[in-house]
């Protein structure tokens, strides 16, 4: 085999097949390709001249990529080589095996091109210093070239896998379903230029989001809409690299029968955009977006000097205030340069600045959506579970919903999906429903969560037009597929921060890591144990100099998957895990300390089901092999009711003061009286959104008085 194809499958393997090498991608002088400029080059003879992308144009784009971002998810130069990846910006193989495979921080070189240690191999980045057999010290994961395969290709030294650094992209998991469904993305796009082209003008706020302005039809006064949709900023960003300025296609559209062709779309050349016209009419002298450098999309324009950015920047805030006043909280502007990024300094170029900025743009965002500085903090507020109100079930379900996304729901065929990558489905296979590593369907179902199978044999997705896609059995293969014509009209499931169980299917021991983690480094190494308003775990840290024991919850998406999958096969936290030590992997048996935990202090809290007794046992399946849920009961009211939450409301009749402090009934606050009571696979996905919603209020820190207050 050549050098070049070893090559090839080394890269391929190693990181699961996202990126080529630039023997392939680029020419042998290292030299960037211009795709976009290739009609040129044919029809001319030669490459037309073009002036380089305009920093302004990397700008935005950079401020789109942030405000896409999930806000607790900080972007890092590997995810931003994902998400180029996966949009086709970078000229790297798109089929599901390689785009949707779990990826690993890598050391890559200034334009975000992998590193290649002498084997040609990339290097995964370790999550610790390694101590290798002969005494030295790495940084690295070690790479070997594994001849078994079919061809040699680079992997993990075996004993070292769970040293290398999972990417975690939060919420832009979402360009998953955008790659398998364009049609998403080009709605996205559809709807953010027809709402650009509906303003009157446009400015930027201070993270750099589009601001669309318009006037009110009835009293003739601006109103300004900021454009906040994580699918649209992604669309917006793809359309800037690709283009070089907001324009695309829209979506293909079905209409009786008729298909119609996408239609281009772009900024209308009669509004007014001021020193934004780059959005519209790109960079002068450049007919498209970013080239190639060794494959990879060229960001070598992009500059980001934080203090030229964000120094006249101001933004609102709310300032807390523990002067004797009764007005503990206050209004207050300030410079972004100060407030969000505390006078620290960053300047960059290349992949490195233009990461950077957009995870600026992060950073401003999660600091306009109503922080409250200097907030002293407070002690955690903790469900009354002593009376028995919470059982394994209720917190396998918390558990559950503690891990999942603020924003995203979860559905039953977000935990069927959840149960079948963890194993817990026994026999229940990925089929007809895309690949393992897609994005999958809202599927009708019965009571227990098995999907309903139509004539043929066949799941039926349900569509957004109401009832059901049709299916088809091919001739050739056997499978099911959607009939042609109807494939726009599926619904994508979102799972949000719950991608992340994705990681069991390329390295099933992170979840024996996670579990030991909260065991061993957590529950045992604390002095308390208690549920937050919202069902998840908390431990007690005590500080034994001042006196105080501070709790903590179990916040961690990892974490909370591990438990729900502990409790799921166990029916509590102890059990046996594989995990590294010494280079080697053993096996660790996970028991809650007894000395400090025992059976009667747990039970006086609530909380007898984390350990291990006799009676504890697994859940049961269905004929089918789907977990059964059928003697679950739940009832809102019951778990929430009598518990207090502490919050800070607006006060918009209150002149002297704007916020006040306030403590409610969390069953009838928060969940606004819920009478939901009901058995099954929904009541416990009724438990999780029961606790995702809570824990949504939690973080929301300034909360609207209710509309009958006002």
């Amino acid at each position: 085999m050549g050098v070049a194809m070893m090559y090839l499958h080394n890269y391929r393997k190693a990181f699961f097949g996202t990126l080529l090498t630039s023997a392939f991608l680029a020419g042998c002088d290292g030299s960037s390709s211009n795709f976009g400029s290739l009609p040129d080059v044919i029809d001319n003879g030669g490459t037309i001249p073009q002036a380089d992308i305009s920093p302004a144009v990397l700008d935005s784009a950079a401020s789109f990529l942030g405000a896409a971002t999930g806000k607790e998810i900080p972007l890092s130069v590997d995810s931003v080589i994902f998400i180029n990846s996966a949009l086709g910006l970078n000229d790297v193989p798109n089929d599901p095996q390689n785009l949707f495979g779990d990826l690993w921080m890598i050391v890559r070189d200034a334009y975000g091109a992998p590193v290649l240690d002498t084997q040609g191999c990339v290097q995964p980045i370790a999550s610790e210093t390694i101590t290798l057999p002969d005494g030295t010290t790495t940084d690295t994961v070690p790479m070997v070239i594994d001849t078994l395969e079919e061809e040699p290709v680079c992997a993990v030294e075996e004993g070292y896998e769970q040293y290398t650094i999972e990417l975690e992209i939060g919420r832009l998991n979402m360009v998953r379903t955008m790659t398998q469904n364009p049609t998403v993305f080009a709605r996205a796009l559809e709807e953010a230029i027809k709402n650009i082209n509906a303003s009157e003008s446009i400015k930027l706020d201070p993270a750099g989001r589009l601001i669309l302005v318009s006037s009110d039809p009835v009293t003739g006064l601006p109103v300004e809409n900021t454009i906040d949709s994580p699918r649209e900023n992604l669309a917006l960003y793809n359309a800037l690299l690709k283009e070089g300025r907001i324009a695309g296609f829209g979506p293909e559209k079905h209409e009786g029968g008729q298909t119609i062709a996408p239609q281009w779309l772009e900024i209308r050349e009669d509004l007014d955009l001021g020193d934004l016209a780059y959005l519209r009419d790109g960079t002068p002298g450049r007919d498209h977006g970013v080239d190639l450098h060794d494959g990879y999309a060229d960001l070598s324009q992009a500059v980001h000097d934080r203090q030229l950015d964000y120094a006249t920047q101001t933004l609102s805030y709310i300032q807390y205030y523990d002067d004797g006043s009764a007005c503990h909280y206050r209004d207050e502007t300030g410079y972004a340069w100060e407030q969000v990024f505390g006078l620290e300094d960053y300047n960059g170029v290349n992949i490195n600045g233009f990461m950077t900025h957009a995870d600026d743009a992060r950073r401003t965002i999660v600091f306009m959506h109503d922080v409250i500085q200097d907030m002293p903090e407070a002690p955690l507020q903790t469900l009354p579970t002593a009376d028995g109100r919470f059982d394994l079930m209720h917190a396998a379900a918390s558990f559950l919903g503690g891990a999942s996304n603020k924003s995203v729901p979860l559905t039953i065929d977000g935990l069927v999906f959840i149960n079948t990558v963890l194993g817990l489905n026994e026999g229940v296979d990925f089929t007809n429903k895309g690949e393992v590593f897609g994005d999958l369907w809202e599927l009708e179902r019965d009571v227990n969560g098995v999907p309903v199978l139509d004539e043929n044999g066949c799941p039926q997705p349900i569509s957004v037009n109401g009832g059901f896609v049709p299916m088809v059995l091919d001739p050739d293969s056997g499978e099911c597929e959607i009939v042609e014509g109807f494939e726009d009209e599926v619904i994508e499931l979102e799972l949000g921060r719950l991608n992340v169980v994705r990681v069991a299917l390329t390295n099933p021991r992170v979840l024996d890591r996670a579990l030991y983690d909260v065991v061993e480094n957590s529950i045992n190494n604390s002095v308390g144990l208690q549920l937050d308003l919202s069902g998840r775990l908390a431990y007690g840290v005590e500080d034994a100099e001042a006196g105080t024991v501070t709790y903590k919850t179990v916040d961690s998406p990892l974490a909370g998957l591990a438990m729900y999958w502990a409790l799921m096969r166990w029916g509590s936290l102890e059990g046996d895990v594989e995990i590294m030590v010494d280079g080697s992997w053993v096996t660790h048996t996970l028991v809650i300390d007894d000395a400090s935990f025992t059976d009667v202090t747990l039970a006086e809290a609530g909380l007898e089901f984390l350990k291990a007794d006799s009676s504890s046992s697994g859940v049961g399946h269905l004929p089918s092999g789907y977990v059964d849920y059928s003697t679950f009961t739940h009832t809102t009211e019951t778990i929430y009711s009598g518990a207090e939450v502490d919050f800070v409301e607006r006060q918009p009749d209150d002149l002297s003061c704007a916020y006040g402090d306030r403590t409610e009934d969390v069953w009838e606050r928060v969940l606004g009286s819920d009478q939901y009571s009901g058995v099954n696979i929904e009541a416990f996905v009724k438990q999780a959104e029961d606790t995702r919603n809570v824990i949504q209020f939690i973080h929301t820190v300034i909360q609207d008085p209710l509309p009958e207050a006002i």
